[in-house]
Formats: C-alpha cells, sequence, structure tokens
C-alpha cells in the first residue's frame, strides 16, 4: 500500500506541475484508472479544498483512492491488472 500511496502522491504532484506522467500513477492500470476517473475526483476534491487543503486532508484523501485502487494495480509478477484482466507486458 505505501508504494500505491507514494506513486498516487507523485503523480499528482506532477499533474499539478504540468509535468509529464504517464496515463496512470506507476503501478496502477491505465484502463482501469482511466475508467474510474480518479483524475476527475482528484481535481474536484482540489477545486473543494480551494486548491490548499491541510496536508492532514490530502493525505487522508490520497489514502482513500489508493485503498479504492487495491484491484486496478498492476501485478508485478503477471503484469496483468486484476480487474480488467489486460497484460501490459514487463515494460511498465
Amino acid at each position: 500500500m505505501m508504494n500505491v500511496l507514494k506513486n498516487l502522491k507523485d503523480y499528482f504532484k506532477k499533474k499539478e506541475n504540468n509535468e509529464h506522467t504517464g496515463a496512470a500513477p506507476k503501478g496502477v492500470c491505465p484502463n482501469c484508472w482511466g475508467r474510474y476517473e480518479w483524475e476527475g475526483e482528484y481535481y474536484k476534491f482540489m477545486k473543494g479544498q480551494d486548491g490548499n487543503p491541510s496536508k492532514e486532508i490530502y493525505n487522508s484523501f490520497v489514502q482513500d483512492v489508493a485503498r479504492k485502487l487495491d484491484k486496478i494495480t498492476i501485478k508485478e509478477n503477471t503484469y496483468t491488472c486484476e480487474t480488467c484482466k489486460v497484460n501490459y507486458g514487463d515494460n511498465r
């Protein structure tokens, strides 16, 4: 879970800074990430916090998303999403 949390924070931070990101946070199925529209949830959250949430509220949001991502993470041994069964090979 800690890797997912770190990857989410890194992903959202890069988005905020207009830096290049992949289609989804590292280790998360891009297919499912897009389908569940987590980026939209993040932007709604940030707008509701006037773009400046406290560290505690931000961490709570990211932890909540990470818990929900458990079933759409790419399994390292097979590189396959548990939910949609898309295989991403070992180039991820």
